[in-house]
């Protein structure tokens, strides 16, 4: 596993370009991008919650419970 710390200007398009390495083999790979969260604003946040109770198969389910028993598993 290669582990890559770039810092980026994400312009207005939000598309970015990253040339890896020459140890990265060409071939298929997994990569997994992580944001830092202090630098997401939460102006989006209004909108995701307006989709909040508008799936009617969710709304039967407690999100609480559901979330505690996920975490039963845990232990």
């Amino acid at each position: 596993m290669l582990t890559l710390n770039i810092s980026y200007e994400v312009l207005s398009d939000r598309l970015i370009t990253i040339k890896l390495p020459e140890e990265v083999s060409p071939g298929r790979h997994e990569l997994v991008l992580v944001l830092d969260e202090k630098n997401l604003s939460g102006k989006n946040s209004k909108k995701l919650m307006e989709y909040a109770g508008s799936i009617p198969a969710l709304k039967k389910i407690d999100g609480v419970a559901y979330q505690r028993e996920l975490r039963s598993e845990w232990k």
